[in-house]
This record gives structure tokens, sequence and C-alpha cells, in this order.
């Protein structure tokens, strides 16, 4: 490298270093005031999860037999899962709103700002991940390599959340009913998806719909890596029709990042006036 390259891309190199550095203190930030000022502090985060546990075991656990094999660790991967993609998004969803006063103090690109609470929502879930780890050890599933295979599934999941994030909070700038609709539907995503009952439990039709969903194939794959095949367990492989069937909620997964990036980016430099 000559040093006339060397010298245009060390700019390049410290705006880099001072971006990650702005995304790296916002997250944490955000983090700390997500519990600041409660009695439980960060305990609230594995609190949450917990509590849905515990009413929905009752309920699908011993009130309605599943068949599912150890069954609590599948209940609390599919609740830590739906937490993490509810609250990325609800995070992301106001993040410019309640923030852009930063795009007007600091010169940075407004993608830092939801890309760093969505980095606070997977703080959030890796503590989460360790309850689901502690019960898996307790029920006698015990990790291999075949947990490797989670990293990958966990990247597709940020990168849809994070596009689902995009463009809410994109949205969210010019209409606030966005709130209200967001809420709406991360309710009704709790039922509509099976984070408390087995796939099958649904019409054949119904299941090719819902592993469209690239959240369902993600949920299904983690705990197929964790808990392990069982006689009523199902992937997008086979639900969709072979190995190829997971590519269309991976590709879905894409899209949704892709879309979001286009708008947000599209809609950033209106940001500063209009929040």
């Amino acid at each position: 490298m000559t040093s006339e390259a060397a010298t245009v891309e060390r700019p390049h190199l410290a705006r880099l270093a001072y971006h990650l550095r702005i995304l790296r203190v916002i997250a944490e930030v955000e983090f700390k005031l997500k519990y600041a000022g409660s009695v439980l502090g960060y305990a609230w985060s594995i609190a949450k999860p917990l509590a849905y546990f515990a009413v929905l075991w009752v309920v699908f656990g011993r009130v309605f037999k599943t068949g599912v094999e150890n069954f609590p660790v599948y209940l609390l991967t599919g609740i830590v899962l739906y937490l993490y993609l509810v609250d990325a998004t609800g995070l992301a969803l106001t993040a410019m709103a309640n923030r852009g006063s930063l795009l007007r103090r600091l010169a940075f690109p407004a993608l830092i700002i939801p890309v760093s609470v969505s980095l606070t929502a997977l703080i959030t879930f890796g503590i989460n991940s360790l309850v689901v780890v502690g019960f898996a050890f307790a029920s006698g599933v015990f990790p291999d390599l075949g947990w490797l295979l989670i990293v990958p599934l966990l990247a597709e999941l940020f990168l849809f959340t994070l596009g689902i994030g995009l463009v809410l909070t994109t949205l969210f700038v010019r209409f606030r009913d966005v709130v209200q609709l967001w809420e709406l539907g991360a309710q009704l995503l709790l039922f509509a998806t099976p984070i408390m009952y087995p796939v099958s439990f649904l019409p054949s039709w119904a299941q090719k719909v819902v592993f469209v969903n690239p959240f369902v194939q993600v949920l299904q794959d983690v705990r197929y890596v964790i808990v392990g095949p069982t006689e009523i367990s199902a992937t997008a492989s086979s639900v969709l029709g072979g190995p190829a069937g997971h590519l269309i909620p991976i590709a879905v997964a894409l899209a949704t990042f892709v879309f979001g990036l286009v708008i947000f980016q599209r809609e950033a430099p209106t940001f500063p006036e209009r929040v």
C-alpha cells in the first residue's frame, strides 16, 4: 500500500472507529437506563420471562398436555425468543423520536440509533438465555457441538427484528398510531406462533403459513438444536418440502432487513427536523 493510499484510508478507519464508539456508548447507556431507579434492577430482565413461563407452564404443561418432551425447556426457549423480538422492535419503534436530538448535537449516521437499541435488547436476551441454559441443565439437556448452529440462527433473527424495527421507527416519525398497532400485533404474535404449543397442533395449511415467518423458523430450529427431535417436532424443511424450504423464511428475513434499511436511509435526512 502506498503512502497516499494509507493517508486516504486512515480517515475512513478513524470515522468507523468513532461510529463504533458511539454505537457502544448508546447501547450501554440504554441498557443502564432501562432499569435505572428500580429496586430489582437487572433482575427484571429475568423476572419477565419467568413470569410468562410460570403461567403458561401451568396452563399448557399441567392442564392441557402438549406431549412435548422437556416441555419446560421447549416453552422457556420460545418465551425468551419472543420477548427478544418484542423488546428489540419496541425499543426501535420510538428510538428516532426519543433520541433524534442526538442527531442535531452530534455528527453520526442516524442508523446508529436503531442499531444501538437493538443491541440493548440483545444484551437482555443474553441474560435471559442463561435462564434457558439453567433449565436445560436441570432437565438433563446438555450442550454439544450442534449448539453452535444457534449462532447463525440468532444472527438471522437479529437482522429480521432490526429490519422490522427500521420500518417501525421510520413510520412512527410520521404516524404515532404505529405504537398501538404494533402493540396489538405483538400480542397476536404470541398466540399466532407456536410459542406455547407445538406446530403440529395447527392444520397443515396453517403450518405452511406460519413457517414463512422467519421468527417461527428460527424458533423451531433453536428448539430442535437444544431439545432435539421429537415425534411432534417440525421445522421449515419438514413443513415446506425439504431442505430448500428453509430458504423461504431466510429470504423473507433478508428482504425485511433490506426493505427496512432502504426506507430508513431514504427518510433519514428528514429525521432531525421531524423529531
